[in-house]
């Protein structure tokens, strides 16, 4: 993308703001054009005490009263507008800051699974968080800064030209060798720039995953591996960053020049006015303005080339913006008035497009009819899992359909889908919140008596009880505070609050023990009642009261029936019943081994 349509990018985002930007700007140009007066005061200042005559454009001949009472008046109303600028600034800066992150986060929501998959969460975040910093920077600069320094060195030069315009031309063009000096250099940093952001995005995720997994390093003893890691990155970020000050060092020959090129200015100035071209009001005027000149086209120039390094790191913002999601919604998606719950998987193949082209199926085909109950097993790695997913339509079949009452996944609208479908998954995922902030995700609207009823259904309320605050009690990030039967059983009665119409169970009691399993089975088994089921299980005795049972392996269904049927036909469901019963030569037989 080029860099013009990646800075109009950087305004449209922006646009909410627009008319808050140019008022701003407007009250900058008016501070600016009230420090242009002061030069035009001192002038007539000087002038009035060296010849004790003088002009000024306001009152023709102005005595030393009226330039004082002017001076004073032109002091309070420039600290009355800077004060009100920056407070405007600092305001716009953060109201800004907040839309932009709001707009990538929208955007993160949006996208499907695959993307998150592919790119870790911290990598992710950090590149949001550097664009939106970014961003901001460059408005405030652009849209704050560069109108108000370029007013300023434009009336200057003006002014200085209509005086003696080779000091106005000279002036105003001392910075073109600068500007190319300065463009040679950031060709150099540019590489750096990005070099330090490419391991910076890098390392940060790794240290976001050191947070969030904090048990397993104590559990390994790795704290001082990981310091040793940090500080390895760090040597490498300095060594980068030594690099980029030694090439900014460069710039000083430029510095160099522009200032050899004022004291030039300078000294032709004096010259004049050693020579009485000049009186000595207008050569301080000029000597004023030169500056005024020098500072504002200087800023100029850093203001460009800051824009140019903090677009590097923009770009990674918009490449996330620019991500689209694997899912899409069609124009006038399907939202039944009531759902039966019938599933059907009609000749679905799949491949994981992340993972190599591997594939999973190939063609299977099977349906679930209203409330019945489908078990799905096998070994690891058959499929069960993406059974699941391609039911809440994380992503979608290569071939064939999935479809719910008759109508195909992606005709239906995202908000039903995930409305009519329930998972419970074997890892429960809970936020630091209070507990009340966690059963709203199955029910936004739901009041605390609706909560209470679904703690009491799922055995939650038992041990929600206990704690000081209730359900008021946050638990953590991940939900920490809680037991694993905990967690899960929080986690059934959200899902009793959600209501769905078709459920899936992703070995949800495969990590508990005996007694978390036994209240989170009756729970379970609550929830099941009058609904559509697929369950995925290990363990055999939590899939026997199915009304079907499948069997997958090698990308197929190897076998269906009941509990009953598929132990006398003595194949692999049999075999899996056998070997948990501890028979375990039948694993070399059905290659169980994985």
């Amino acid at each position: 993308m080029k860099r013009k349509s990646d800075l109009l990018r950087v305004f449209q985002l922006a646009r909410p703001f627009w008319g808050r930007i140019f008022g701003i700007s407007i009250l900058i140009v008016m501070l600016s054009g009230l420090n242009q007066i002061y030069p035009l005061i001192n002038r007539s200042l000087i002038d009035l005490i060296s010849s004790g005559d003088t002009k000024f454009f306001l009152f023709g001949k102005p005595t030393f009263i009226n330039l004082i009472v002017l001076l004073f008046i032109i002091k309070i109303l420039s600290t009355i507008v800077n004060r009100t600028s920056v407070y405007a600034s600092n305001i716009l800066g953060y109201r800004l800051l907040h839309h932009l992150r709001e707009v990538g986060y929208r955007h993160l929501l949006s996208l499907s699974i695959p993307y998150f998959n592919k790119n870790t969460s911290g990598k992710v975040m950090n590149k949001l968080a550097r664009g939106t910093d970014g961003i901001r920077g460059i408005i405030s600069n652009l849209g704050i800064n560069f109108l108000p320094g370029a007013v300023t060195a434009i009336i200057a030069i003006f002014v200085v030209s209509s005086i003696n315009w080779p000091i106005g031309l000279a002036t105003a063009s001392m910075f073109v060798p600068f500007f190319f000096l300065r463009l040679v250099r950031f060709q150099k940093l540019s590489k750096l720039e990005k070099k330090q952001n490419r391991i910076w995005d890098r390392e940060y995720s790794h240290f976001w995953e050191v947070v969030s997994n904090i048990r397993l390093v104590k559990t390994f003893a790795t704290e001082r591996y990981e310091i040793n890691k940090l500080r390895e990155v760090s040597a490498r970020l300095t060594k980068n960053k030594f690099r980029m000050e030694r090439i900014g060092n460069e710039g000083t020959s430029a510095d160099i020049l522009v200032d050899l090129w004022t004291v030039s200015i300078y000294t032709y100035i004096f010259y004049l006015g050693f020579s009485h071209q000049f009186t000595i009001g207008v050569v301080v005027l000029l000597v004023s303005y030169v500056e005024m000149i020098k500072q504002p086209l200087w800023n100029l120039s850093w203001i460009f080339w800051e824009v140019k390094y903090t677009m590097i790191g923009i770009r990674d913002y918009f490449k996330i913006l620019d991500a689209r999601s694997d899912l899409v919604e069609i124009n006038q998606p399907i939202t039944p008035a009531s759902t039966r719950g019938r599933v059907e998987f009609e000749k679905v193949w799949f491949k994981y497009p992340e993972k190599s082209g591997q594939d999973v199926f190939h063609g299977i085909s099977f349906v679930v009819e209203p409330g019945k109950i489908l078990a799905l097993v096998g070994k690891s790695g058959v499929g069960k899992t993406t059974i699941a997913h391609l039911m809440v339509r994380f992503f979608d079949p290569d071939k064939g359909r999935i479809l719910i009452d008759g109508v195909d996944l992606r005709d239906l609208s995202f908000d039903y889908l995930h409305h009519t479908t329930g998972l419970v998954m074997q890892e429960s995922h809970l936020f630091d919140e209070t507990i009340v902030e966690n059963l709203r995700y199955g029910k936004p609207g739901a009041t605390r008596e609706e909560m209470e009823i679904a703690c009491r259904v799922a055995h939650a309320y038992e041990f929600i009880r206990k704690f000081p605050k209730g359900i008021d009690t946050v638990i953590g990030e991940r939900g920490v505070r809680l037991s694993g039967g905990q967690r899960q059983r929080l986690s059934i009665a959200r899902t009793i609050l959600k209501n769905p119409k078709v459920l899936i169970l992703d070995e949800a009691t495969s990590a508990l023990d005996s007694h978390s399993e036994m209240l989170v089975q009756d729970a379970l088994w609550k929830l099941i009642q009058g609904r559509t089921t697929i369950i995925i299980a290990h363990r055999l005795s939590t899939v026997q009261k199915a009304d079907e049972i499948i069997v997958l392996d090698e990308k197929k269904i190897r076998e269906k029936g009941t509990h009953n049927e598929l132990i006398k036909e003595h194949g692999i469901y049999a075999s899996l019943h056998l070997i948990q019963a501890g028979q375990l030569h039948k694993l070399k037989r059905w290659d169980l081994i994985g």
